[in-house]
């Protein structure tokens, strides 16, 4: 009888050992450094931009309002070309430049606030040069 009560004893032991198991450790996904930047610069739809990589910093020059807001060009997204490199904007970004376009006192030559990750941007804010 004492041999029971002992194994139940240890089997109680070594079953509470088992729910007793320290929680996994974890650690925080890996961040992407973000960095606050202001562009200045002009925006440029990437269907235009792809088509007119060659010569991109002439093009922007000529580059229209109108075609920027153009269904296929507006579906491609955004960038904007600035100290002679192209940032692309996210998608919700894109989305805000189209409606900033949109407007009728905007222009294709802007300041923008964004968060940069690589060469792309999440928007912050964008207004007209001045």
């Amino acid at each position: 009888m004492k041999k029971l009560i002992l194994a139940a004893i240890a089997l109680c032991c070594i079953s509470s050992l088992a729910y007793a198991q320290e929680a996994p450790v974890t650690t925080p996904a890996a961040t992407t450094v973000k960095e606050v930047v202001t562009l200045k610069g002009d925006v440029i739809d990437n269907q235009c931009a792809t088509a007119n990589k060659a010569d991109l910093a002439n093009f922007v020059k000529t580059h229209t309002k109108q075609c920027a807001l153009m269904p296929t060009c507006a579906a491609s997204g955004y960038s904007i070309f600035s100290d002679g490199k192209l940032y692309a904007f996210d998608k919700e970004s894109s989305a805000k430049v189209e409606e900033f376009l949109k407007k009728d006192d905007s222009k294709l030559q802007v300041v923008v606030t964004a968060n940069k990750s690589g060469d792309n941007l999440s928007l912050v804010s964008i207004a007209n040069q001045e």
